[in-house]
């Protein structure tokens, strides 16, 4: 036979459980409640969902900073065609890592397409842009990609001040019409701050020429050379 005592702790035990029961169903109908309104939620958000993927910053980028992964997002704005075209687009968003913005861009701000560029040159190099007759520099027949020796040459000693630069460009000039015929072609290319110097003061004597070195060993430490020039003398007793 059961004591009182233990009558009451079998009621006792029976209460918690039905509590507890009660508490787990009420729950149950809390969370399904609760996941039912946000799939509707979700359903409405996408069902009104428009416009059109751009890129925005997420913080102020300055300029001339480097454009990484975590400064821009993208997100959905409604705006005409035109305004659209300025815009860097959510297709291209993944293509501004790297980029340089030339322009500083607010916080929560559309990404302009002018407000980005491409580095002007690969690992820190600069961009220089070399004018040049086509007859000093491979007849004018070379092409963006290619690599090219920069040389100098005054009345005593000629030496490569450049050696290995990448071309990023070539822009060659119409010739052959009037006022065309000498017009020389731009050659750019990539240098350092060094070479960036050199290739200046080359420009400015004029004594400057180009050497195509795709696919070559390299020049890379080759002296300067002296050129022995020689003085016309005169002949004693020659009429002048």
């Amino acid at each position: 036979m059961a004591t009182a005592a233990t009558a009451g702790t079998e009621m006792k035990a029976r209460g918690f459980r039905i509590s507890r029961a009660r508490l787990s169903a009420g729950h149950l109908v809390m969370i399904v409640a609760g996941l039912v309104g946000m799939t509707l939620t979700v359903t409405a958000l996408r069902a009104d969902e428009g416009g059109t993927e751009v890129a925005v910053a997420t913080h102020e980028i300055r300029s001339g900073e480097v454009i990484r992964g975590g400064d821009f997002r993208v997100e959905r704005i409604r705006a005409g065609r035109d305004l659209l075209g300025t815009i860097v687009g959510g297709h291209g968003a993944g293509a501004l890592r790297g980029e340089i913005a030339v322009a500083t861009i607010a916080e929560n701000a559309v990404i302009p397409r002018g407000a980005v560029r491409a580095p002007a040159a690969g690992a820190g190099l600069r961009a220089m842009s070399i004018p040049i007759d086509p007859s000093k520099a491979v007849g004018g027949r070379l092409a963006s990609g290619d690599r090219v020796d920069v040389l100098f040459t005054d009345r005593a000693i000629a030496s490569i001040i450049v050696t290995d630069a990448k071309v990023l460009a070539v822009d060659e000039r119409g010739r052959g019409g009037i006022g065309e015929s000498t017009s020389p072609f731009t050659l750019t290319i990539a240098v350092d701050a060094t070479e960036s110097l050199l290739v200046a003061a080359a420009i400015a004597d004029g004594n400057i020429s180009i050497a195509r070195t795709t696919g070559s060993t390299s020049s890379q430490g080759t002296a300067p050379q002296t050129l022995g020039r020689t003085t016309p003398t005169t002949t004693p007793g020659a009429s002048r």
